[in-house]
């Protein structure tokens, strides 16, 4: 039990690290453009693909 809650702490900060150097937002912004400039059709692919 005490390694799994360690586990998740350690995951917390990693996430708080990436989240605060600006990683997160960069990959987030990429993934989402990655079809935008494409057209509709695209798009509406890569959404409906989740």
């Amino acid at each position: 039990m005490l390694s799994a809650f360690l586990a998740a702490i350690l995951a917390l900060g990693a996430l708080w690290h990436a989240a605060r150097d600006g990683a997160l937002v960069g990959l987030a912004s990429r993934a989402a453009s990655h079809s935008a400039g494409q057209g509709a059709v695209p798009l509406l692919k890569d959404v409906l693909g989740f």
